[in-house]
């Protein structure tokens, strides 16, 4: 599927949208866009804008932090100006789907800027808060539903919200929604609304699945790319450690210490790793934080005011929770694990060097990860400079090779199935030279030991230790219940001189009680004589 320009906007068409004012948005919108300080329009608002304006369906495919939010944003509000507020108990009309809790705050943080002083109401739901203060909102009636597409069902479940009354649906970070596992819900929540509206499909990436999105739930739509400026990279500079495993937290550290780190993002691949790294960081005296989707509602919004704040240092993120972050002043960016595709590595890279400003984007790599460093290198337009542990630069030609192909290790070929090598291995105890026996420290034993052939077996020579309370008159453990030595015999008659009790041949057995369901427990009636138990007693 190519990304060219509509017909409707070529490239001159684009350039000559200078300003905002160019776009001839209501004047309320104008005056919140003055008192935001927001004049110039990115290349994807040129571009969006005007045809999300004339009611057309819409693919985008921008970055974040390239102002996409705003690019639908604006047409929405100016097309949502033009019907009567939502009043008490009716339906939204806008719907925008969102990944994440915290880029759903953030759209809505968005919506309600702009939306200052215009009778436009907004809400957001999302998982991880109460259900009653969403389900009132609803009821008081919303205009724009921001929502994740899990609790958005929940609420559908409860009756609390209904979609017949959508015109305008937004599909906010599509790719990172498929990434997880919303297709289904996504599918179930757009047969929910009438087929007569504008749908919008923003992403960060287009693979494949998006396509597919894009043809069943859009209707011919527009499809449009900003300049990818994040592969450009021109104000980060890119580094990459070779170094182990176990050396990345040293090396982390000596970074942070420096001063120019002011701050930072730290990925990794997990979430228990992330609380790891925090706690081991923080024992260190570093200010740092962990956020992931494991933490709760008002723990994530408490981390990420304290870092906007400036009061955290580094932030410890996954690729799910940093998805929300939008934070223009990162002075670096660090890959404690690289990640899976280079997509995902342009998408971390391009948080720093943002408004002009400069940024450095640090990446360790462990031995298993050459492959993604060529991947990176290859791709990358901009120099990608390598370093060794001890801080050595590397030349690209010097990289070791992979272990994959032909420049697999020649041991690794050959070696022996593990059945065969466990086969070999018992094979050798059975056949091989016994140990020699350990000396006991007594050198009459050892020589009588010696003396010893071979085919007599060797008992074992342990001293069982008795019980502390065994040969004590009465213990279970001692022979000797009835008091006395070991060595006597057992009397019949207790120490006490008082004759035995003679041994009972049996206990007599209760009758059970019959219980009933229509009263008390009553006794057994006795068949033989045609009487009750107690009558014949």
């Amino acid at each position: 599927m190519q990304y060219d320009q509509s017909p409707a906007l070529t490239d001159v068409d684009a350039e000559s949208f200078v300003r905002f004012s160019d776009f001839n948005l209501p004047a309320e919108l104008a005056r919140a866009l003055d008192e935001m300080g927001l004049e110039t329009p990115t290349p994807i608002q040129k571009m969006a804008i005007p045809l999300l304006c004339d009611g057309q369906d819409l693919v985008g495919l921008a970055q974040t932090g390239t102002g996409k939010t705003a690019a639908f944003l604006l047409p929405l509000i100016t097309h949502l100006m033009g019907y009567e507020p939502v009043g008490k108990g009716e339906s939204p009309r806008a719907l925008i789907l969102a990944p994440t809790r915290e880029l759903a705050q953030q759209v809505l943080e968005q919506v309600r800027t702009l939306t200052n002083g215009i009778r436009l109401r907004s809400l957001a739901v999302f998982g991880g808060a109460r259900y009653d203060g969403q389900i009132n909102g609803l009821k008081r009636g919303a205009d724009i539903v921001v929502a994740t597409p899990g609790r958005l069902e929940d609420l559908i479940k409860r009756r609390a919200v209904s979609l017949e009354a959508i015109r305008y649906f937004i599909l906010d970070e599509a790719d990172h929604m498929l990434d997880l596992g919303f297709y289904p819900a996504i599918q179930r929540i757009s047969e929910q609304i009438a087929q007569d509206r504008q749908t919008m499909l923003f992403s960060a990436t287009m693979p494949d699945e998006i396509r597919k999105l894009a043809q069943k739930f859009l209707d011919n739509p527009v499809h449009i790319k900003a300049p990818d400026s994040h592969n450009n990279a021109k104000n980060i500079t890119q580094k990459l450690y070779l170094i182990e495993e176990n050396q990345k937290r040293e090396k982390l550290a000596d970074m942070l210490a420096d001063g120019d780190v002011t701050s930072s993002v730290i990925f990794v691949r997990t979430k228990r790793k992330a609380d790891a790294l925090s706690d081991n960081l923080s024992r260190l005296g570093y200010k740092v934080d962990a956020l992931h989707g494991d933490m709760k509602q008002f723990i994530r919004r408490k981390v990420l005011a304290k870092f906007k704040e400036g009061k955290l240092t580094a932030l410890i993120a996954t690729d799910v929770a940093a998805r929300g972050i939008d934070i223009p002043a990162l002075s670096h960016v660090f890959n404690f694990d690289l990640p899976e595709g280079h997509e995902s590595y342009v998408h971390r890279i391009g948080r720093t060097g943002r408004a002009g400003k400069s940024g450095i984007a640090v990446s360790f790599c462990s031995a298993s990860e050459k492959d993604k460093i060529r991947l990176i290198i290859s791709r990358s337009k901009t120099k990608v400079t390598v370093y060794d542990a001890d801080g050595e630069e590397i030349d690209h030609d010097e990289l070791p090779a992979g272990r994959s192909g032909r420049n697999r290790r020649p041991f690794q070929r050959n070696r022996p199935h593990r059945s065969d090598r466990k086969k070999d291995f018992q094979r050798s105890r059975k056949s091989g030279p016994k140990p020699a026996r350990r000396a006991s420290g007594n050198a009459e034993q050892d020589e009588l030991l010696d003396e010893v052939k071979p085919s007599q077996p060797r008992r074992k020579q342990t001293e069982r230790t008795p019980h502390k309370n065994k040969g004590r008159a009465g213990h279970p453990g001692s022979k000797n219940r009835g008091g006395g030595t070991a060595s006597e015999p057992r009397s019949s008659k207790p120490a006490s001189g008082k004759p035995s009790k003679p041994k009972r041949q049996g206990r007599p057995v209760k009758q059970r009680q019959m219980k009933t369901n229509n009263g008390p427990s009553r006794k057994p009636h006795n068949r033989r004589k045609g009487k009750s138990a107690s009558a014949a007693a």
